[in-house]
């Protein structure tokens, strides 16, 4: 049995919620009866609780706040509070902004705009960083791999053209001697390139890229194949891991701000960590969706779609992570079902 100073405590603190939740309604325009009027402004005349109430008047107090909770239903005094309630600055940083920038009254409604916000922002520049680096990269590698071929075709012509000998022959060797001192040229210019895309993501994770001193008397076509391989699998590793992840955050992060503006507008936005525990859901299903791909009977719409665009609408909504999923542990639970099943006994 609850004791009675907790039961007063939690009676005093549901007549406060209820008149809350009475000022809203009325501010709104919200009707209500008026026996639930009554009992709700009654029941603000016994704070304190010198002289409790009886049961009668308890009683009729949470049939009153029953019934005002469904009328302004999915509003609730959490969701009031959260949206209406003006607080100072809180965390470790509140006493120095408050003396640098003055004292400043916020809801956690727009605290928490403001931080989803700056946390959008933030995975939008770091998505266009990577997007732009991935971009450069990809066009370096296939420039590196026409060149290549090039180099190749050059010198399988130049061997025809020795092993064949004769005037004409000679000068076509000129001729190739000639390209090929351009496109020496050109795989100089590009293995420069590559090293620096290569430089930037050897920087970042040390111990794991060394780049080793080039050999001497290395010709530019060896360098530059060794630096577009580097180069495409540092490349592969960003498309089919990191920009997956962004790109998923990024929806996340547009789903909670639209749930955000929707929750404050119908002021029904409560204090919760679900928002971030969606943000991180989000990440994570923009990755997954690219180790699955899309299934050999999925929608035209879907298989049309980039691999990023996939991540991105994983990102927005779980639910298409989920739906594919589901649809392939049933494939092969069907399977498995089907294979223990007699095949005498009629289908249900």
């Amino acid at each position: 049995m609850m004791p009675v100073a907790a039961s007063d405590q939690e009676l005093q603190r549901a007549i406060g919620e209820a008149e809350l939740l009475l000022a809203y309604a009325s501010a709104n325009g919200i009707e209500l009866t008026e026996p639930v009027l009554t009992t709700i402004v009654e029941a603000g005349t016994w704070r304190p609780l010198e002289l409790p109430p009886t049961v009668e008047e308890k009683t009729r107090f949470w049939i009153a706040f029953r019934a005002l909770a469904r009328a302004v239903h999915p509003v609730s005094p959490a969701s009031i509070e959260a949206t209406m309630a003006r607080q100072g600055r809180r965390g470790f940083l509140a006493g120095p902004l408050d003396r640098l920038l003055g004292p400043r009254l916020t809801t956690h409604a727009e605290r928490s705009i403001y931080r989803f916000s700056l946390m959008s922002f933030a995975v939008l520049v770091l998505l266009l960083a990577v997007q732009m680096y991935w971009v450069i990269g990809s066009r370096l590698e296939a420039q590196s791999a026409q060149l290549i071929s090039q180099a190749e075709q050059l010198g399988e012509q130049g061997a025809r053209l020795r092993k064949a000998g004769g005037a004409e022959s000679d000068a076509e060797l000129l001729q190739l001697e000639a390209d090929g001192a351009q496109l020496d040229l050109e795989l100089g210019i590009r293995v420069e390139a590559l090293d620096r895309w290569n430089g930037i993501w050897r920087g970042l994770l040390p111990g794991i890229g060394q780049a080793e001193p080039a050999a001497d008397g290395a010709s530019p076509f060896t360098t530059l194949r060794k630096a577009r391989l580097e180069a495409s699998l540092a490349k592969e590793c960003i498309e089919l891991y990191l920009l997956p992840l962004l790109y998923g955050l990024l929806g996340s992060c547009l789903h909670v701000l639209r749930a955000l503006a929707s929750s404050i507008e119908t002021r029904t936005h409560v204090v919760s960590r679900l928002y971030q525990v969606r943000i991180y859901t989000g990440g994570l299903s923009g990755l997954v969706i690219g180790w699955f791909g899309i299934a050999s009977d999925g929608s035209a719409t879907l298989v049309s779609l980039t691999p990023f665009a996939l991540a991105f609408l994983a990102g927005y909504s779980v639910e298409l992570l989920f739906a594919f999923m589901d649809r392939l542990v049933s494939a092969f639970s069907g399977r498995s079902d089907g294979s223990r099943s007699n095949p005498t006994t009629p289908a249900s």
